[in-house]
């Protein structure tokens, strides 16, 4: 029978067995498990880890549903579950096709939900924004590079706060750079606890995009949108993808590089920013609902179904089978759509030029978790990583000398008294920053809903970090000028 064939009643997608769903649904639990792994691993009993036995399940209902998508009950819901990554591609495809494909959520390895934003094409080609990225991620590296503490270390936190801001002004234009509220109600808006909050803070995001959207700074992806229709759904799409990459690959990318040979920094750097997105998937699987009903194949599928395509796990069983030809490539781990995805792409060169600069000045170490070459641990989450980046030549590498370093070098009091005037007019803006976002957080347009209030509270904490930022700057002015 041809797959277009409706001449015939569609069939209803096979039930698993019981047992089959315990077991699928056992594998689910155990994501969000992080030290599950620990004593087999310690033991070298690679049979008893999550991955490999989370692949004999996955194995075994291929064998029993003959490949195709099976309904899984399990302990998070009911799940239509394709079992290979063409089925589910096709699948997915097929209800976007037929207009039946609703809203779509994003797991984390963890096993939290992200509220994702619609995929939109990008109406301009890739190229068009090589150079502005390359050379905006230049400067951002030096800056990351200039917020290490001792020995060399990175807090993710600070991390977090360059790669923001790197997206920001990618995405929105220079203009943006400091606009931290936008990336913090990105952040809440993914996170959203249901519809509901999800809807409030959606329309409170697109509100203070608004700012950039119809008003374009000349430099940004935004202005490169000629369809004002458009503009709106290619700013969210984008920035969440690029912010999403440049918060969680670089630093994945920067550890696994740590335990590469350095013969080949080109070859070096694509190989952990690919290696990064293929084992630690920011988006690990994906739920696609179904909104209306349509055909796929010979299979009925009714709407309320929900479709589980679980990425990483799938990606995984291919390989170990040898199937590397399904391999979907890197961007494909941090967009849900089933088709290419030009903001991904966009996403991944971002990923991959930071890397770059920051490996052309400093080499990473990486002081937890150990990561072996020949075992690399099954999770490496961003947050969790203590990464620290040598300078690899500390006079010509990044041009930031060591405290020991400038107090003994030529100069040394005219210097301590220049970075001193330089404190204080930082200590000044970071007043008048406080200053401003007390200002904005007493204003009575936060007094609507509960959402309001906290993002009132969100500008509260803001100004008070900037408030104890120049404090601390303010101390080390004088002592600069003792």
């Amino acid at each position: 029978m041809r797959a277009d064939d409706t001449t015939t009643a569609p069939r209803r997608p096979t039930t698993a067995w019981p047992l089959e769903s315990t077991l699928f649904s056992a594998a689910m639990a155990a994501q969000r498990i992080s030290w599950i792994d620990a004593p087999a691993r310690a033991l070298g009993l690679k049979p008893f880890t999550r991955r490999y036995l989370t692949g004999q399940v996955l194995a075994q209902l291929r064998r029993t549903a003959r490949g195709r998508p099976l309904l899984l009950r399990t302990a998070f819901g009911t799940f239509l579950t394709p079992l290979n990554a063409e089925d589910a591609r096709s699948l997915i495809g097929g209800a976007e096709e037929a207009g039946a494909r609703g809203t779509v959520t994003g797991l984390t390895a963890r096993g939290r939900q992200l509220h994702l934003t619609a995929h939109v094409p990008l109406p301009i080609t890739l190229s068009a924004l090589s150079t502005r990225a390359r050379a905006t991620t230049a400067e951002t590296a030096l800056e990351i590079l200039g917020m290490r503490g001792a020995g060399s270390t990175l807090r993710h936190a600070d991390w977090c706060a360059a790669a923001r801001r790197l997206a920001r002004r990618i995405v929105l234009g220079d203009e943006a750079a400091d606009d931290t509220l936008v990336s913090d109600i990105l952040d809440l808006t993914s996170h959203a606890a249901d519809t509901t909050e999800h809807t409030e803070r959606l329309a409170a995001l697109r509100r203070r995009l608004a700012l950039y959207v119809h008003d374009p700074a000349p430099e940004s992806l935004v202005a490169a949108v000629p369809d004002d229709d458009t503009r709106q759904g290619v700013v969210e799409h984008v920035l969440e993808t690029v912010t999403r990459a440049l918060t969680d690959t670089v630093p994945q990318a920067l550890a696994l590089a740590s335990v590469l040979p350095v013969a080949s920094a080109t070859d070096r750097v694509e190989q952990a920013v690919s290696s990064a997105l293929r084992r630690y998937p920011p988006l690990s699987a994906t739920v696609h609902e179904v909104c209306a009903p349509f055909r796929w194949r010979d299979m009925g599928i009714a709407p309320g179904t929900d479709i589980l395509y679980v990425t990483a796990w799938l990606r995984d069983l291919d390989h170990e089978h040898g199937h590397s030809h399904v391999d979907e490539g890197p961007s494909a781990s941090l967009c849900a759509a089933p088709a290419p995805c030009a903001a991904a792409e966009l996403a991944v060169l971002a990923a991959t030029e930071v890397t770059r600069a920051v490996l052309r000045h400093a080499e990473p170490v990486v002081h937890a978790p150990r990561i072996d070459p020949a075992a690399l641990p099954a999770d490496l989450h961003a947050d969790s990583l203590d990464l620290a980046l040598m300078d690899t030549d500390p006079r010509t590498g990044t041009g930031i000398l060591a405290p020991d370093e400038a107090l003994s070098a030529p100069g040394a009091g005219r210097g301590s008294a220049r970075h001193a005037a330089l404190a204080h007019d930082s200590a000044r803006s970071l007043d008048e920053q406080a200053r401003q976002l007390a200002n904005c957080a007493r204003q009575p347009r936060w007094n609507h809903d509960a959402f309001g209030e906290q993002c009132r509270m969100t500008l509260l904490a803001h100004a008070e970090r900037c408030a104890r930022a120049a404090a601390d700057v303010r101390r080390t002015a004088q002592w600069l000028e003792r």
